[in-house]
């Protein structure tokens, strides 16, 4: 869909604008609204559904962890919710997924390929900086989590390894030649052997586990 309604919560004033900005060259047909706090984001939550949020975390007036779950709150899983952000250390960025983040890029990378994050979502690509992927890497490897470890069975490990890769359920249903239900089943499975809650902790597995790789 190229007309989306994105929402940029971000309390630097030329950041929030180059964010706008960006999100304005993935989807030239969008309305994009934007916020300076936490208040405001939740202003503009009671006025409008979002595609796609775009929020810092630190805030003035809170968290971005606050307007995450407000939109969880809001619109469920109907929002695709990308953090944009300074700060790649484990605490914020396990908090940010666990509330819903679905994505978690760094501020500090050029606008080209925060451009090429966005556009990525609507292929059902994770917006996930490499840096941050790497550390999510790290983090499931200090788990020592292995196949073994994990149990996935042979096809449990084909559908991660598809999902990872952005395909939606209906596409690798498709392409396992199974019913959607029965890879929302694996789908489910992975996630609860792997103790993940998201399809960017799922990459990040995926990764490790050497069944994508980094690009």
């Amino acid at each position: 869909m190229s007309q989306r309604r994105v929402l940029v919560v971000e309390d630097n004033a030329d950041t929030r604008a180059w964010l706008c900005q960006c999100a304005a060259t993935a989807w030239p047909d969008g309305e994009i609204f934007d916020a300076g706090d936490v208040a405001g984001a939740r202003t503009l939550l009671t006025t409008a559904a979002f595609d796609v949020a775009i929020v810092d975390l630190g805030l003035p007036d809170g968290s971005g962890v606050d307007v995450i779950t407000a939109i969880r709150r809001t619109s469920g899983v109907e929002t695709y919710i990308i953090v944009a952000t300074i700060y790649d250390d484990d605490r914020n960025l396990f908090t940010a997924l666990r509330a819903g983040a679905q994505g978690y890029i760094l501020k500090d990378q050029d606008r080209d390929k925060v451009v090429s994050f966005l556009q990525g979502i609507t292929r059902g690509e994770p917006a996930v900086s490499t840096a941050v992927t790497r550390k999510m890497v790290d983090h499931f490897n200090a788990r020592a989590t292995s196949k073994q470890e994990s149990n996935l069975a042979p096809r449990e490990q084909e559908v991660l390894g598809l999902i990872a890769k952005g395909l939606s359920v209906t596409e690798s249903a498709k392409l396992l030649g199974l019913t959607n239900n029965t890879v929302k089943g694996y789908v489910k499975s992975v996630y609860t052997k792997l103790g993940v809650t998201s399809r960017a902790e799922a990459t990040a597995e995926a990764i490790r586990l050497g069944l994508v790789d980094i690009d």
